[in-house]
């Protein structure tokens, strides 16, 4: 070969080295232009944080856990987040309330024997958690 031909190659092996990695530099950056996540703005957390303070949790005044009662049914009651969405279930019956006060009650059946009940309370604010409680209530025949 030629002295001019292998002049020729060395140069243009430069040049395409050259030209791949202005490319291969410049398609990372426009990756990562791309994908940088973006912070939320400080008065966006304190708007969150206004509206989560101050809310009522769940409350439970009867029955209490672990409670003995002979009656077939018994009266739940309790306080949660104004206008949620209150969900008390056992094994034999599920009841549904929707509250527009802060406070909820209502009559609920037994079976014979131990009754665990759970009540789950889902506020109206999305920004809240569901909130729930078990209790078990006892059953137990009075027979004379």
């Amino acid at each position: 070969m030629k002295k001019e031909t292998i002049v020729a190659i060395i140069m243009g092996l430069l040049l395409g080295g050259v030209v791949a990695f202005f490319l291969v530099t410049k398609t990372s950056e426009k990756e990562l232009e791309n994908s940088k996540a973006i912070a939320p703005t400080t008065t966006l957390n304190q708007e969150k944080a206004a509206v989560v303070t101050g809310y009522q949790t769940l409350e439970m005044s009867q029955p209490h856990d672990e409670e003995i009662v002979d009656k077939e049914s018994i009266s739940i009651a309790g306080k949660a987040e104004k206008d949620s969405l209150i969900v008390i279930q056992s094994p034999i019956k599920e009841v549904i309330l929707n509250i527009s006060n802060n406070s909820f009650q209502t009559d609920f059946p037994l079976a014979l024997g131990e009754n665990t009940i759970k009540i789950v309370a889902y506020p109206h604010n999305q920004l809240l958690r569901s909130q729930e409680k078990e209790l078990r209530v006892y059953y137990l025949k009075n027979e004379l």
